[in-house]
């Protein structure tokens, strides 16, 4: 399969492709930045009509639920926290498409969404989950021989309100964030992050590595969010996990590859957290 091509990966003798300016990463940022807003705003009202529906409909007094987020978690359900779920990855794959497609009028290719050879691109993002468990697992257990466990699975129980024989929720769960999660965040963040560096440093020699290591870690950051305690024990996996995800974009041009690897890396982990919950007593942690 040929390289992507860019700036660091043309022959030896040819000429390097001129330093573009699409997209420009302050622009990028700013779109993060606009993207947070939204979802913080669209999602946190979502999440109250929600609570206040049900908890209007069970006759629980609203007040009860101040300081009390268990409860609210429980009002609000699985299909509640998937809604919201599906708001936040949209708005993460609608700002990039709007910026490309509508303000900057380029093809959608430069952000991915294209896919030469699919059944290539599909393997390889098969191979890629392969690597990505790999590595996530060899840092996860050298994080625990220093006794320093991350706890994002309980959590993920805990904001999805999942319980024993809830098939529907469980399914909710699964599609959540075995197929939404990986849509939105690699377009978000291989298609249009990775990419906004990649491009605006094209023209210097550590523009590339810039492209890998802060669209990494600005992954990795806001997955933090989402443990209460070894939260280095997550971050570093998912740093990892990042850098693999964005050489799939880097080597194809694609989001295939990235988006099956995700799905499938995310999808493992979620069906064998199911089944803890559905079996007590064989994860001890859950």
């Amino acid at each position: 399969m040929a390289q992507y091509e860019t700036p660091l990966t043309t022959a030896p003798g040819e000429t390097p492709v001129p330093s573009r300016k699409w997209p420009l990463a302050g622009v990028m940022f700013i779109d993060l930045i606009l993207i947070i807003v939204a979802v913080l705003v669209l999602s946190t009202g979502v999440l109250i009509l929600f609570i206040a529906f049900r908890a209007l409909q069970q006759g629980v007094p609203l007040g009860s639920l101040a300081g009390n987020q268990d409860q609210a978690l429980k009002l609000l359900g699985p299909d509640g926290t998937f809604v919201s779920l599906l708001i936040q990855n949209g708005i993460c794959v609608l700002v990039p498409v709007l910026r490309v497609a509508l303000i900057r009028r380029e093809p959608l290719a430069e952000i991915g969404f294209q896919a030469p050879a699919p059944g290539r691109l599909l393997m390889l993002g098969v191979g890629m989950a392969v690597v990505m468990y790999a590595g996530s697992i060899a840092l996860s257990l050298a994080f625990a021989q220093f006794g320093i466990e991350q706890n994002q699975a309980e959590q993920f129980k805990k904001q999805f309100s999942l319980t024993p024989g809830d098939t529907f929720g469980q399914l909710l769960f699964l599609i959540g964030g075995g197929l939404l999660a990986p849509i939105g965040e690699e377009t978000l963040f291989r298609g249009y992050v990775f990419n906004a560096f990649r491009l605006t440093f094209a023209s210097k020699r550590w523009g590339i590595a810039l492209a890998y290591l802060a669209s990494a870690l600005l992954f990795a950051l806001i997955h933090v969010f989402g443990v209460t305690q070894g939260a280095v024990a997550l971050i570093v996996p998912i740093f990892f996990i990042a850098l693999v995800l964005a050489w799939g974009m880097h080597r194809t041009g694609s989001l295939l590859p990235g988006i099956v690897a995700h799905a499938l890396f995310n999808s493992v982990q979620l069906v064998a957290l199911i089944y803890c919950i559905n079996n007590a007593g064989i994860c001890p942690n859950i």
